[in-house]
C-alpha cells in the first residue's frame, strides 16, 4: 500500500474534472467507478457542487454552530490523496472503500464530504480521495498537518493486517524512528551506487546496472531512474554532504552527460511526458478557469442582490408615502356604501343625489390612485435600468478579464507536437537511425 498526498487546491470543478475524466479529455475510460461519503448525493458531477457551496458557506455554518469566525480564510480546501496497491493484489470495489474510509480515520476526516474515484489506467489498482476540508456541519476546517506521517503508519499497519509488507523502505524508517532517528527519503540504488563505488566511473556504472542514469540537471547533477524521475543524489544519500559529492564527481567530464530530457526521449518516454505535461496544464487551467467564473458569479449575485434591496425598499417608501394601501381600502369601503345603501343613504341618495358625490369620489381616489401607481412604476423602472445598466457594465468587465485569464492560459499551453520534438530543437538535432529506441529516433548534439 503506497499513499500519495497531492498538492491542495482551490477548485472542487477541477478536481472532478481531473479525477473523474480521462487526462485531458471530457471521456471516462480510466474510471472504474466512484463513490461519495458524507454526501447526499451518489452522482460525481452533483457532489463536487456541494462540496464547493459547503466550502463556500463556512463563515453561516461557523456562526449557525457558535463557532469563532477568526483566523485566516481557507483559501484551498481541497485535499486529495492516492491509495495504490502492488500490481499482484487485486483488491475488490469493497476492499478499497474500506481501505479508503480507514484512511479517512486516521487522518481525522471521517466525517467530512468526500468522493472517491477508482482509476484502472495503471497496472497497480488505486483510488483517489478528494476530500472537503470544511466540515459540512461546523464549517470548521480541518488540520491536515503530519498527514504524510499518518499515512504511512495506516499503510504500514494496514500491510501487516493483510500479512505481506511490499514496502520494505517504510518498515525501515518505522524502525530508525522507534530508536529516535530521524528518516527521510532515500533510493536504494543511489545508496547502493555510492556505498560500492570510489569514483565518479564506479558510481555510474553501478547505476547504469540497475536502469539509473546519472545526468546533468538544470543545477546540478541528478540522477534518472527507471520511470524517468529526476532525483538530486544528495538528498538521496543520508550522511553524505554536497562538497563530498562534488569532490568525488570533480574528474567527470560532465558535457559528455545526457540531459534529462535526452534520456527521456530516448527511453520512448516522450509522449508519456508529453501526456502528463498536457493534463497538468488542464486541470491547473481548468481550476484557474473555475475560480475565476465562481468569483465573477458571486460579484454578480452580489451587485444584483444591492440593487434588488435597494428597489424593494424605495417602493415600500413610495407607496406608504402615497397611501396606496389605505386609498385602496378607503375606495373598497365607499364602494361597499354606493352597492347596498342603508336606510338614510337611499334617502340622502334619492333627495340630495349623494350617490352621484359619491361615484365621483370613488372616481377621484381610482385617478390619484393610477398616477400614484405611475409615479412609482416610473421610479422603479429608473432604478430597474440602472440595475441592469450597471450589471451589463459587470459582465463587459468580467468577460475582458476571462479573456485576459484565458490569453494568459494559452501562453503556458503545451504544443500538439511531441515533446521530443521540442527537446531535439534546443539540446541538438534529430538523427535518424536504427539503433536507438522503437522508433529509430536519438538525439544528436
Amino acid at each position: 500500500m503506497i499513499p500519495r498526498i497531492a498538492t491542495a487546491g482551490a477548485s472542487f470543478r477541477g478536481a472532478f474534472d481531473y479525477y473523474c475524466h480521462d487526462k485531458g479529455a471530457r471521456t471516462k475510460t480510466r474510471v472504474a467507478w466512484t463513490q461519495t461519503l458524507n454526501l447526499l448525493t451518489d452522482c460525481a458531477e452533483k457532489a463536487w457542487k456541494v462540496m464547493a457551496y459547503t466550502a463556500k458557506s463556512a463563515d453561516q455554518l461557523k456562526e449557525a454552530t457558535g463557532q469563532r469566525r477568526t483566523g485566516r480564510k481557507l483559501e484551498k480546501p481541497v485535499f486529495s490523496y492516492s491509495l495504490s496497491w502492488h500490481p499482484e493484489q487485486k483488491p475488490s470495489r469493497k476492499e478499497m472503500l474500506e481501505a479508503a474510509n480507514q484512511s479517512l480515520a486516521a487522518l481525522g476526516l471521517g466525517d467530512h464530504e468526500t468522493m472517491i474515484a477508482a482509476h484502472r489506467d495503471e497496472p497497480q489498482p488505486h483510488v483517489h480521495v478528494i476530500v472537503n476540508r470544511v466540515h459540512p456541519l461546523t464549517g470548521v476546517a480541518a488540520k491536515i498537518s503530519h498527514s504524510k506521517r499518518k499515512l504511512s503508519d495506516w499503510a504500514r499497519g494496514y500491510e501487516h493486517e493483510h500479512g505481506k509488507v511490499y514496502c520494505l523502505r517504510r518498515e525501515e524508517n518505522a524502525r530508525k524512528r522507534q530508536q529516535g532517528k530521524t528518516t527521510r527519503h532515500a533510493d536504494p540504488v543511489i545508496v547502493g551506487a555510492w556505498e560500492k563505488s570510489s569514483d565518479a566511473q564506479g558510481f555510474m556504472a553501478i547505476l547504469e546496472t540497475e536502469g539509473y542514469t546519472l545526468a546533468q540537471g538544470r543545477k546540478r547533477l541528478v540522477v534518472v531512474d527507471t520511470y524517468g524521475k529526476a532525483h538530486n543524489p544528495v538528498r538521496c544519500l543520508p550522511g553524505v554532504r554536497a562538497g563530498e559529492f562534488k569532490e568525488r564527481m570533480d574528474g567527470l567530464e560532465r558535457e559528455i552527460l545526457p540531459t534529462v530530457e535526452e534520456i527521456t526521449a530516448r527511453r520512448g518516454m516522450g509522449h508519456k511526458a508529453d501526456e502528463r505535461w498536457r493534463s497538468n496544464y488542464e486541470a491547473k487551467a481548468a481550476e484557474a478557469l473555475g475560480a475565476q467564473r465562481s468569483e465573477h458569479r458571486d460579484e454578480r449575485e452580489k451587485l444584483r442582490g444591492r440593487h434588488n434591496r435597494k428597489i424593494a425598499k424605495e417602493a415600500t417608501d413610495l407607496s406608504n408615502f402615497y397611501k396606496l394601501d389605505e386609498t385602496q381600502a378607503h375606495i373598497a369601503h365607499l364602494r361597499l356604501k354606493l352597492a347596498s345603501p342603508g336606510l338614510w343613504q337611499k334617502f340622502a341618495f334619492k333627495v340630495f343625489r349623494a350617490d352621484r358625490m359619491l361615484a365621483e369620489r370613488i372616481g377621484t381616489l381610482e385617478r390619484n390612485k393610477v398616477d400614484a401607481e405611475w409615479r412609482i412604476g416610473e421610479v422603479i423602472g429608473k432604478l430597474e435600468k440602472e440595475r441592469d445598466r450597471d450589471l451589463q457594465q459587470l459582465e463587459q468587465r468580467q468577460a475582458g478579464e476571462l479573456e485576459q485569464l484565458t490569453l494568459r492560459l494559452a501562453k503556458w499551453k503545451p504544443k500538439e507536437r511531441s515533446l521530443r520534438r521540442e527537446w531535439s530543437r534546443t539540446v541538438g538535432r534529430c538523427v535518424t537511425t536504427r539503433d536507438h529506441g522503437n522508433d529509430g529516433l536519438s538525439l544528436g548534439r
